[in-house]
């Protein structure tokens, strides 16, 4: 859902950002958007549900899987063939996942260990100064991959204190989590990460900012975790699950070094031995 989310997302800010910056206004009235955002809204209720399953430090690696779908859906939608080095970079993201999950066992945290209220306005403020420093950018690679990463912290510190929000739930009930401060700032952190991530899709190609917001997101969430909520990994593992998450790193990156041009287009029209123009879809055919 989230993959889903974020090609639509990308496709209609792509082409409502303006020098100034995102066109919000212009962006509810696309139905393309709002497609989008309901795909993203049912995937966070699906992520809710799963944070309240496992740990952070399983769910939030897991989603890393949707950079993988996200690009697949934008090659179909694009009529592009995936090139070797999208093949190699998803081998190495779902590998080096799957290893990394068979391997660092992460373990959730207790209700014994809540973070305190000091411990979430310092997520928080985090998440906020991220986002904002990033949205400073224009548009271009740099912009997209700031805000990416932005919107990707975000999104880690808010699966963290949604975390410690169903915690307090399980724990001591309605009345404690109503009244304490993780399920409101995990609420204002995941709308800040939604406005990074729109700032990301309307500053360039989805390849530049999905991969960034995907490898900040656990990047963000795991150590988070271990200090706000008390998640931990097998640590007598290490040796096998760092370079795992290693290996889904270096997948991350050879997915987002593919570029915005198709170079293997399924149709490739010609008028008198040569291309129409409007069939140019990178700087090769």
């Amino acid at each position: 859902m989230f993959a889903v989310g974020s090609v639509l997302q990308h496709e209609a800010a792509s082409g409502s950002a303006h020098a100034e910056g995102l066109d919000l206004r212009l962006l509810v009235t696309r139905p393309k958007w709002m497609a989008g955002q309901s795909a993203t809204v049912l995937g966070t209720l699906l992520q809710v549900l799963a944070l309240a399953l496992a740990p952070v430090s399983i769910v939030q690696p897991v989603l890393a899987g949707g950079l993988v779908i996200a690009l697949a859906i934008r090659s179909v939608r694009d009529r592009c063939l995936p090139s070797r080095l999208d093949g190699i970079g998803a081998a190495c993201t779902c590998g080096g996942l799957a290893v990394f999950l068979v391997a660092a066992r992460p373990a959730p945290g207790t209700g014994d260990h809540l973070p305190p209220w000091f411990a979430v306005a310092a997520a928080v403020l985090v998440a906020v100064g991220a986002v904002a420093v990033a949205g400073r950018l224009g548009r271009g690679p740099r912009g997209a991959l700031a805000c990416g990463a932005a919107a990707g912290i975000a999104a880690g510190v808010a699966a963290v204190l949604i975390s410690a929000a169903v915690k307090t739930f399980e724990e001591r009930g309605l009345q404690a989590t109503l009244t304490g401060t993780a399920l409101w700032a995990a609420l204002a952190v995941a709308i800040i990460a939604q406005l990074g991530s729109q700032q990301a899709y309307a500053r360039g190609a989805l390849s530049w900012s999905m991969p960034a917001l995907v490898l900040l997101d656990p990047l963000a969430a795991v150590p988070a975790a271990r200090f706000l909520t008390g998640e931990r990994l097998e640590p007598g593992h290490a040796f096998v699950w760092v370079p795992a998450a290693a290996v889904a790193v270096v997948g991350v990156v050879l997915l987002a070094r593919t570029g915005e041009g198709c170079r293997r287009p399924v149709f490739r029209r010609r008028v008198s031995g040569k291309p129409r123009e409007h069939d140019r879809t990178g700087p090769e055919l």
